[in-house]
């Protein structure tokens, strides 16, 4: 599921990316929570160790 996830956003722009995620939150629908995660996952693995206390600084401000 993650490989076709990411097979189908693959090229996608900030705006489409955007408009994506968007809709998935809108739906709130179950499923598409998965398909956030694995974005989530990309995005948090990506960092360096500076950028992740930032990211997890500002995830903790929301919660």
């Amino acid at each position: 599921m993650r490989e076709a996830l990411l097979m189908n956003l693959k090229g996608f722009s900030p705006a489409q990316l955007q408009e994506t995620i968007d809709e998935g939150i809108a739906s709130q629908e179950e499923t598409i929570l998965v398909g956030l995660g694995v974005l989530f996952e990309e995005y948090y693995n990506s960092l360096d160790q500076t950028s992740k206390q930032h990211f997890l600084q500002s995830l903790s401000a929301l919660l």
